[in-house]
């Protein structure tokens, strides 16, 4: 009776063994995707201390500042671009990639979620010339929208602007605008 369960263990266990080697992956294709996590942080550490000139539209009202930047100002400045960042766990595969000339276009698969709609982007040499992002939440007490484009010089942001409008349950849809340069 002992050989017979010793039998019994061992051949559970072979089974169970045979069985997790077939969920193993001969390999794993993960789409590369811009990190621009990553290039915050390198705008941040380029810019560091410089003058903006920043136009604010709120409603049709606009107000602009001429401001003195450091790291930790510009850190907060582009910490947007955590969100728009295409390269995060979340995104891996949901995106459609296609090339229109140097423009790198990732649109969000029919049957994805998640608020990045699209990115559109063009480089030169390892840098970005332009980013454009759309992102776009759509929740059941509010809609939040942005049109995000980035320009970048030798490397370096040269303009940022973002269009965009909140709609909150049972009030008046807020266009906004931001402008930096």
């Amino acid at each position: 009776m002992n050989r017979l369960t010793n039998l019994k263990i061992g051949m559970i266990l072979l089974v169970a063994l045979a069985g997790c080697q077939k969920l193993k992956p001969e390999s794993v294709s993960i789409p590369e995707y811009p990190d621009f996590e990553v290039l915050m942080q390198e705008q941040v550490a380029a810019l560091g201390n410089t003058k903006i000139k920043k136009t604010v539209w709120l409603e049709g009202q606009s107000e602009v500042k001429v401001q003195d930047m450091d790291s930790s100002r510009w850190a907060e400045e582009l910490s947007f671009m955590k969100e728009i960042n295409p390269n995060q766990p979340e995104y891996v595969g949901a995106f459609e990639k296609s090339r229109e000339g140097d423009l790198q276009v990732l649109t969000l698969g029919e049957n994805e979620s998640g608020p990045l709609k699209k990115v559109r982007y063009t480089k030169k040499g390892d840098g970005f010339e332009r980013i454009h992002a759309t992102f776009h939440e759509d929740k059941d007490v509010y809609v939040h929208h942005r049109d995000i484009k980035l320009s970048f010089e030798k490397g370096k942001l040269s303009s940022l602007n973002i269009d965009g409008y909140q709609k909150m349950m049972f009030k008046d849809t807020v266009r906004f605008r931001i402008e930096v340069k």
